[in-house]
Parts: structure tokens; sequence; C-alpha cells
């Protein structure tokens, strides 16, 4: 019977204890169980996606499976950081047990219960609510990719297996470390834990050069990324600088920034300004940590939130810009680069029959569909993987220099397309650049071109390829010799023959008949337009573009709530915390004179500027990146920056209008604490 009694001592304290420190359990007990959740979901739909079979289904179970792996990252994090906003407040109450008689073994065993029973209320919560939601995230997910989709209900064993595992395995971690932590302790440390107090930290003005230092680095690589290679390369130590500037900035430079408002004595002399800024120089090593925290996780949410729903919201312009017209086709004139000496001397340019049999077989296939063609642009095209340096372009392999891809038009060609009437002589060129541009005098695999004038606008929706991260540049060049010419100076520095260049007639247009007439165009045009080396028909890409970008935007959306639930729960958990720092303090200001008004004044003043000192970092993180991530958005043919800059705004907006509701729910728990 005491044996029996002894097993179930320990589980009864334990939900006893989780029950008197409801104030920090349950929002600890709703994150784990939300967190779950979505693991949870997140598996089972890559189980759904693959089961289904559907068209496309690589592409979707590889994103949703590499976005599983990597929350299941950051559920470990929030879940060890969360934890210990916990053990601090439950020190005191461990060093009183062991004042009244239990040792570091019973200490253990309570900490096991408390921690199994926090694993199994959020698993049971968190999978429950996955198997009512998964299904549904599913259907989102196929009416972000364009597929329609039936609610069938549910639930693949191997995702509630998974999640089972992945919390058993963090979980045991969290009760080692709660363990190991207690038991280094000694029962008086553990009784005063809660109550200590920080030290007047000194000014570390090297940490707080070094962190101005590093951000402004950071800020730097951000600045001056002008080609979406540069902006992927710097972007990681861009942020990695950041961040390691945020932190030293809130830890050193805020304490550097009270400390001369505490020397001006016509602001720090008042009341309020007095318990406010004193208190914040005390604790601020406290506060330091998780501010920088909340103003990096705010950063993230934005950075994501605007990107997905930019790259969602932009699937049509982006498939406009890769594919121009419905139809596109691209057939190789190998002859021309191979040999000029098909040179039509009376008229002093280089020809070929393809295009005319191009146009011709276009015709006929169009006539015996029924279908006709409009809005067509015909035009000759060299491109060269090149490397770029100094002004000079070559494909010479293993050349230093960032990479480039080099597209070369004929001037007749640019002319007739945007209605210019450009002249150029002999060994001039026009140029336009999305990379570092050329000044002067180019070297094109070693044909030599001055740059005539430099093209600020280019519609560069009618070049296949800049959905690429390379720099791109554009020459237009008097004449097609000059493309022969320099195809076969290319050619000619690329040790190999594998991966010659070729000079392309590109031919777009779009095609307007029955949905019949149409399909039977599009099933017959690979067979009987000659020369063809690739064809596109956009109404058949725009599937793979919904599948991607759809996805992009589904595997977003986790990572916002995993990042808005981080945000939520620190902001949470410091202003418990400094409440109970709090409520003595100001119950000793109250008895010394202050008012109630005066207080809760004092108290407001000094939440705001603590509060929302994160979210203006973040803000001004997000606005000095924007040139960089608008960069980096050209990576996926997104090249409207306009749209880019609308959607972050509106996501600066919507977080801000969230992240002051957070702020009025945990002021009102704070001013509970400090009051009571």
């Amino acid at each position: 019977m005491n044996t029996m009694h002894n097993l179930l001592f320990y589980p009864r304290l334990a939900r006893t204890n989780m029950k008197k420190n409801n104030s920090i359990y349950y929002p600890y007990l709703f994150a784990c169980s939300l967190m779950a959740g979505l693991l949870y979901v997140l598996n089972s739909v890559s189980v759904m996606v693959v089961d289904s079979g559907m068209k496309g289904g690589d592409i979707m179970y590889m994103l949703v499976r590499i976005c599983f792996f990597i929350c299941i990252f950051f559920v470990f994090i929030i879940l060890f950081y969360i934890n210990s906003f916990i053990m601090k407040r439950r020190k005191r109450e461990f060093g009183l047990f062991c004042i009244l008689g239990m040792g570091k073994k019973h200490l253990a065993f309570v900490l096991f219960w408390e921690v199994f029973r926090s694993m199994l209320i959020s698993l049971l919560a968190g999978i429950a609510g996955g198997i009512l939601f998964s299904q549904l995230m599913f259907l989102l997910l196929l009416k972000f990719v364009g597929l329609p989709g039936k609610l069938v209900f549910r639930i693949p064993f191997q995702s509630v297996g998974e999640t089972i595992l992945i919390y058993l395995i963090c979980f045991f971690f969290v009760l080692l470390y709660d363990i190991i932590s207690v038991s280094r302790a000694n029962p008086t440390e553990l009784l005063r834990s809660s109550k200590e107090g920080e030290r007047e930290p000194k000014t570390r003005w090297l940490a707080a050069a070094a962190g101005a230092a590093a951000l402004g680095a950071g800020y730097v690589k951000a600045l001056t990324t002008y080609t979406a290679s540069d902006a992927l390369l710097a972007f990681f130590p861009a942020v990695v600088l950041v961040i390691i500037g945020t932190y030293c900035l809130f830890q050193a430079g805020s304490i550097a920034l009270l400390k001369a408002l505490r020397k001006n004595k016509a602001f720090y002399y008042k009341p309020e300004n007095f318990v406010s800024v004193s208190g914040m120089i005390y604790r601020m090593k406290q506060n330091a940590a998780g501010l920088a925290s909340i103003c990096i996780l705010s950063t993230a949410v934005l950075v994501t939130l605007s990107s997905c729903l930019s790259l969602y919201a932009g699937e049509e312009d982006m498939l406009r810009n890769q594919f121009p017209r419905e139809i596109n086709i691209y057939s190789q004139i190998p002859e021309l680069t191979e040999n000029a000496d098909g040179r039509a001397e009376e008229q002093g340019t280089v020809t070929s029959g393809l295009p005319a049999a191009v146009q011709e077989a276009i015709d006929t296939l169009s006539a015996s569909t029924g279908c006709e063609t409009e809005n067509s642009m015909e035009f000759y095209q060299l491109s060269l993987a090149a490397s770029y340096e100094n002004n000079s372009f070559t494909t010479a392999l293993g050349n230093k220099g960032s990479s480039s891809m080099l597209y070369i038009m004929e001037l007749a060609d640019y002319n007739r397309l945007y209605g210019k009437s450009y002249e150029l002589g002999a060994g001039e060129a026009l140029f336009f650049t999305t990379g570092t541009p050329v000044e002067g005098e180019a070297d094109i695999c070693g044909e030599k071109y001055r740059i005539r004038e430099r093209i600020d606008k280019f519609d560069i929706t009618q070049l296949l390829g800049f959905a690429t991260p390379v720099d791109l540049s554009v020459f237009v060049v008097p004449r097609l010799e000059d493309m022969v010419r320099l195809a076969k100076a290319g050619n000619a520095l690329i040790p190999d023959e594998r991966f010659p260049s070729y000079i392309y007639y590109h031919t777009f247009f779009d095609i307007d008949g029955s949905k019949e007439a149409v399909a039977a165009f599009e099933d017959r045009a690979a067979g009987e337009i000659p020369g063809i080396t690739r064809i596109y028909v956009r109404s058949q890409v725009r599937a793979e573009f919904y599948e991607l970008y759809g996805s992009i935007l589904f595997v977003g959306i986790f990572f916002i709530i995993l990042f808005l639930t981080a945000t939520v729960l620190i902001i949470y958990y410091k202003q418990i915390t400094e409440g109970y720092d709090d409520r003595e303090r100001f119950g000793i200001m109250e008895k010394v004179g202050m008012s109630a008004k005066e207080v809760k004044r004092t108290i407001t003043r000094q939440v705001l500027m603590v509060f929302f000192l994160p979210l203006g970092m973040a803000v001004i993180h997000i606005a000095v990146a924007f040139p960089q991530l608008c960069k980096m958005m050209t990576v996926f043919s997104m090249t409207n920056a306009g749209l880019f800059a609308v959607f972050t705004i509106l996501s600066v907006l919507l977080f801000g209008l969230a992240y002051l509701l957070v702020y009025r729910l945990t002021a009102r728990t704070y001013f509970k604490i400090v009051q009571s």
C-alpha cells in the first residue's frame, strides 16, 4: 500500500504544481500542442501528396518535407527556450521542496512527471487538432497549386508515429536539461534564484562598438548588392552579421543608452522616467537577449510573409516574364555559327532558310487546324554562359569573376520589336544589364565593342532565362554577322565541344481558335515545324508554376506560424518574469509616496519603451534588406518590385496590428501581477 502511495505521490505532486503555476504552464502547453499539430499536419500532407499520385507531386513533396525537417529544428529550439523561462520561475519552489526534506532524486521524479505530463497533453491535443485540420490543409495546398480536391477523412499512422518520436526525443533532452540544472544548484541558491536581481552592468563600449560594426557591415552588404548572384552570395553572411549586431547592440548598446539617459538630469529626475530607466539598467542583461530574439523573429516573419505573398500573387507576371506569348518556339540554326559562307553579298547580311521555313510551317499548321496566330515576335538571339571581369566577358572555363548570362541581339530585330530607330556603326553596341555596368569598351570573347548607349529599361520578358541567379547582360550589335562572329569566338574558347553555343531563331505568338483547334495545334507543332529545339506552351507550363509557388506559400504559412508562436511566447514569458520582478519594487514605491496612478503610468512607460523597440528595429532591418530581397526575388523571375513593396508594407502593417494585440494582452497580465 505504501509502495502504491509512493508511486502515485509524484504524479499527483506534478499535477498540483502545474495547476498552481497555470499562468506559465497553460501557454506552454498550448504552444507545445500547436507545434505538435504543425508537425503532424506537415507530415500527413506529405503522405497525402505521395498517395494521391498527383501531377507535380514530387515538387510539392520535396518542399513540404524540407519544411517539416526545418520545423523540427525550430520546435526543438523553441521548446528549450521557453522551458528556460519556466525553470527560472520554478527554481524557488524546488528550493523550498529541498528545504522541506526532498532530495535531488525526488526532484528528478517530480520533474519527470511534469515533463511527461506536458508531453502527453501536448501530443494528445496536437495530434487530435492535426487530425481535424490536416485534410483541410491538404485541400488548401491543392487550392494554392490550382488542383481540384475533395474532403476525405483519413489518419496517416506514419505521421502519428513520427510526431510522437520527435516529441519523445525533444522532451527527453528537456528533462535532462531540467534535472542537470536543478541538481547542480544547492537548496539555498534555488530558493534565492527567482529573487536574484541583476547587478548594474558595466558599459561595455567594445561590445557596443562591435555590434554597431557588425550591424553596419550587414547593412552595407545588403545595400551594395547589385545583382541576383551577389544577393544570394551575400544574404547568409549579411543575416549572420545583422543577428550578431542586433544581439550586441541590445545587450551593450542599450545599456550605454540608458546610462546616457540617466546622466540627463532633466529627463531622469522625473518619477516615471526615474523608475523606468533605473529598473531597465539593472535588468537589461536579462531583457536584452529576449528583446533581440523578438527582433530577429519579427524580421523573419516579415521577410517570410512578404516574400511568399509576393511570389504567389505574382505568378502570372512571372509566367509572362519567362514565356511572353502562348506559343514560344526556339529553333537552332547551327549553320550560321559553323559556316558564315551563306552571305548574301548584295545585301551584306547573313541569311538562313530556316526562318522562312518556320513561318511557312506555322501558317500551314494554323490553317489546317483552324487557328489564327497573333501578336507574333520573331528575332535572332545568341546566348552565352560567360564569366565577367573588368569589362570582359569570356566563355573560357575557370575564368575568375562573376557568372553572367550574355544575350546578343541584332539591331534590326531590336528596333522592330521596340519601335526604336537606333543606328550603330561597326564595332558599336547598345548595352543593358542587371549586373555590374560596363563602361567605355566591352570585350566579348576577344571581340571589342564600344558602348554607344546604355539601355536603362529593357523588356526582359522577351528573353528566356531571366529566372536565373546569375548576372544578365544584353548586347545589341549592328548586324547578324556580328552574332555569327561572336558565336564562333565564344566556342573557340571552350576546351571541349560538348556545349557549343548556337544562334537561335525565336518565334513567339499567341493563338486564337476553338479549344479543340488550339489543342490540335499544340500537339502537332513539335512534329511539323522544322528546326524546333524547344517549344513551350504557356498554358501547359502554368501548372508547374502553380505547383512550385503554391507550395512555397503553403510551407511559408507554417514558418510564419512557428515564428509567431515563438515571438508571442517570448513576449508573454518576458512580461510575466518582469511582472514578478517588479511587483515588490513598485509596492515599495507606493509605500514611499507614489500614487497608484503614477505607478501605472510608470509601468506603461517602461513596457512601451521595452516592448516596441524590437518591432522598430525589425522594420529598419526589413527596410534596409529590401533592395537585396528584390534582387533575390528575380531568381524566381519576380521582377515586379512595386508588387513586392506593397506586400512588404502590408506585411508590416498586419504584423504591427498582431504585435499590438499581443502587447495589450500581455501588458494586462503584467499589470495584474504588479498590482496584485
